[in-house]
This record gives structure tokens, C-alpha cells and sequence, in this order.
């Protein structure tokens, strides 16, 4: 029996060793509502769920998590962090960019070709992240970056309803823009709430008036017929809590409570988008 919990033991050792929360699960926990809910908007409008949808998915996921193994790896490089952790960030990051290209080489495969548009400019923002991690960390979490990446992952919007129609169409780059908004205003709005907690300063003013900016943009692009009218009630939604919000200081009580809430923000708010298109 002893030896029998001595091997339970090294196997659960090994096992904890292996997956190592803080080498494969993003820092950033309300990232997962920016790529989930703008793929699962875009499989809504898409109007069906097949193999070249569930290879989006599962490429999309690899790509997401390949950043966290690969910022580890090159700090262990750069000798900001344990040694012992090079091999495995290594493996993993391999892991996750192996299974990114075999489901990208199966959509080309397919024929889906102009997914490539929207490789691009994700392998562009992955390249800038990963050029800022070799320097410092803080400069991972600046506001742009930020911004940037959660607009990035919005793309899963119109990658999936490529994925279904096979066309880059108006409605496609509607989706993105529109998620990208709400993707962006949403990193805004919470670095506020959390600068008000840690009483830190923020920018109130640019957190307010990108909020108007993106919903006037909604509002034209509704007026213009490019995206439903339904899709505006989320966005003016959005500028209500932010004017809420950039008044007075408003610390979060409860730190988990307001992410799962964020999350919830982010349901209702795709939900409107896509049923715009649906009704």
C-alpha cells in the first residue's frame, strides 16, 4: 500500500508539473469572453455549425493559448524566470502552435483561402506582443496593447462565418468591427474599475469618449445599412455605464462577481449583434 501511494504521489507530481496553470492559462481570465463570445456571434449569424467551424474553433483556442508558453519561454530566455521552466513553456507553446497550423492547413484545405486575411493581422499583433514581452512585463498590460489584442481576437467573428459561407463579405467585416468595439470598450472600462480599486489613476476622459466615438460609428454604420439598428442598443448600453462609471470613482467590491458580470455584458451584448441579423 505504500508503495502504491508513493506512486500515486509521483504521478500526481508529475502531473501538477506538467500542466502548470501559470505557463498554459492566460493571465488575462476575462480574454477567454473576447475570443468565445465573438466566434460563438459569428456562428449564430453564420447560421450553421460544421467541421470547418469546429477547426476555427479549436485553431482559434490554440492560437489564444500558444502566447502564454511562448511569454514564458522567452522571460526563462531572458533570464526573467525559473529555468526549469524553459522545457516545458517550450513543449507546450510547440503543442498549441502544432495544433494551430494543422487546423489552418485543414481549412486551406477545404478551400477556405480567405482566412488568410485574418491570419495576418493576428500574426502581426502575436509578433508585437511577443517583441514587448523580451523587454518588460508591464509593458504586456499597457492599455493599447490591451485594446489591440482584444479587438485581435474579435476576428473569431468573421472567422466563422467564413468558415460556413467561405467569403470575406461586408457582413463578415461588420461582425469584426462591431465585436472589436465592444471588445475594446469592454478592456477600457474594466482597467478603469480596477484603477479605481487599486486608486490608481485613469484616463476617464479617453475611456468617456471612446465610448461615444464607437457608438456614433454604430449609429452612422446602422444609418448606412451596413449593420442592423438592433446592433446600436449594446453600444448605447455601453456609453451609459461608462458616463456611470467616469463621474466618480467606483471600486469593485468583489473582484470575481465583476468578471463573471463583464462576462455577462459581453453574452447580452453579442446576442443583440447577432439578432440583429436574425430577425
Amino acid at each position: 500500500i505504500m508503495e502504491q501511494s508513493a506512486e500515486t504521489r509521483e504521478a500526481n507530481r508529475k502531473k501538477r508539473t506538467l500542466f502548470r496553470k501559470a505557463l498554459i492559462i492566460p493571465a488575462e481570465h476575462g480574454s477567454w469572453s473576447w475570443l468565445l463570445v465573438p466566434y460563438f456571434v459569428g456562428v449564430l449569424v453564420a447560421g450553421d455549425f460544421n467541421l470547418p467551424v469546429l477547426l476555427v474553433l479549436l485553431g482559434g483556442l490554440s492560437g489564444f493559448f500558444v502566447r502564454q508558453p511562448v511569454t514564458a519561454y522567452m522571460r526563462v530566455r531572458a533570464g526573467r524566470g525559473r529555468k526549469a521552466d524553459q522545457s516545458l513553456a517550450a513543449g507546450w507553446a510547440i503543442f498549441f502552435a502544432a495544433v494551430a497550423l494543422f487546423c489552418l492547413a485543414g481549412l486551406l484545405a477545404l478551400g477556405l483561402t480567405e482566412l488568410l486575411w485574418l491570419c495576418l493581422p493576428i500574426a502581426a499583433l502575436l509578433i508585437f506582443y511577443l517583441a514587448a514581452a523580451r523587454q518588460r512585463r508591464a509593458s504586456l498590460r499597457t492599455l493599447w496593447m490591451e485594446v489591440a489584442g482584444a479587438a485581435g481576437l474579435a476576428a473569431m467573428a468573421p472567422a466563422a462565418t467564413i468558415a460556413v459561407t467561405g467569403e470575406l463579405d461586408a457582413i463578415a467585416w461588420a461582425l469584426w468591427g462591431l465585436m472589436a468595439g465592444q471588445n475594446a470598450l469592454g478592456a477600457l472600462y474594466v482597467r478603469l474599475r480596477i484603477a479605481d480599486t487599486h486608486g490608481r489613476p485613469a484616463e476617464r476622459q479617453l475611456v468617456l469618449w471612446a465610448h461615444v466615438l464607437v457608438l456614433a460609428t454604430v449609429i452612422a454604420a446602422a444609418f448606412m445599412g451596413v449593420i442592423p439598428w438592433l446592433a446600436i442598443v449594446p453600444f448605447a448600453g455601453f456609453l451609459a455605464r461608462a458616463i456611470w462609471a467616469v463621474v466618480r470613482e467606483h471600486p469593485v467590491p468583489h473582484i470575481k462577481r465583476f468578471g463573471f458580470t463583464e462576462i455577462g455584458v459581453e453574452i447580452a451584448g453579442g446576442l443583440f449583434i447577432a439578432a440583429g441579423w436574425l430577425i
